[in-house]
């Protein structure tokens, strides 16, 4: 799996490769087609006309859990509160805050165990997309351009909206490297820590991975419907979009390094990092 000259860039360029989608075209082409299909087989004039409950000039709380809709280094579990203030039906300003659980995937233990357990790598490129979100605030607007309801029985139906929500803020970005440990303690196990028993990582207390800290803007759109259960009352499903720049070292000496100098330098294009995730929500409207 870790070939070439420098064996975290093969993998590096793989992932590149698949993460490099352009992902708010996508939200965007979703929601036109959705858009189209519920102006031609859902939207209901008389739902416009009627509906179960009108959420102009009124202030919104809403609480969130976002699952990772996609897995490669790092996984998310998002935790989010959000107030909002409906000005019309169809438009909305919200903020949001929230505490991100984080962390590693098995892909990047598995890199960095095999990795560490190579001597023959002495120069190397660290790894992109491993920054780890944490606490965050962002601000944004959502615009509900559709309302419409759904005949699930016989006499119940399900009014909705359909919106795109777009904003940004701060976070607080942490990275724990998979390649640059300051202290080996047996490189033929891969292992950078302390633990007390070889074959369970749990058993350690502390690491010796390269951990770095960062404050950086963060962008974040989405795709979603909210559904009304009744006065005041609404369910919230969204496909959601956080991004922020990326950055990691290239032209790293592993020796170096290990003996706690600094080595590399910053790598010049590093690009930005994309957390697409399924977020879950309730709403009440005041």
């Amino acid at each position: 799996m870790l070939l070439g000259d420098r064996v975290p860039t093969c993998l590096r360029h793989t992932v590149m490769n698949a993460r490099n989608l352009p992902r708010f075209v996508s939200l965007a082409l979703v929601l036109t087609a959705l858009s189209a299909s519920a102006q031609e087989q859902v939207l209901d004039p008389a739902a416009v006309r009627h509906r179960l409950f009108s959420p102009e000039q009124r202030l919104e709380a809403s609480v969130s859990v976002g699952l990772p809709a996609r897995e490669y280094l790092t996984a998310h579990y998002n935790l989010n509160a959000g107030l909002a203030y409906n000005f019309f039906n169809t438009l909305a300003l919200e903020a949001r805050a929230g505490y991100a659980l984080s962390r590693h995937t098995g892909l990047a233990r598995s890199i960095s165990e095999s990795f560490l357990a190579r001597e023959d790598k002495k120069i190397t490129d660290e790894l992109e997309d491993m920054w780890e979100m944490n606490l965050h605030g962002v601000v944004g607007a959502r615009w509900a351009p559709i309302y419409g309801k759904l005949s699930l029985l016989a006499d119940e139906t399900a009014h909705f909206q359909a919106y795109l929500w777009a904003g940004g803020g701060l976070a607080s970005l942490r990275r724990q490297s998979v390649i640059q440990c300051n202290q080996v303690v047996n490189r033929d196990l891969g292992i950078c820590d302390n633990r007390t028993d070889p074959n369970n990582s749990l058993s350690a207390t502390q690491s010796f991975w390269r951990v770095d800290t960062r404050m950086a803007p963060v962008a974040t759109g989405a795709v979603g419907f909210r559904f009304f259960l009744s006065n005041g009352h609404a369910l919230r499903f969204e496909l959601r979009d956080w991004v922020f720049t990326d950055e990691y070292r290239v032209n790293v000496e592993r020796e170096l390094w290990e003996r706690g100098e600094e080595s590399g330098t910053p790598a010049p294009n590093p690009g930005l990092t994309h957390l697409v995730q399924f977020d879950i929500g309730y709403s009440f409207i005041f």
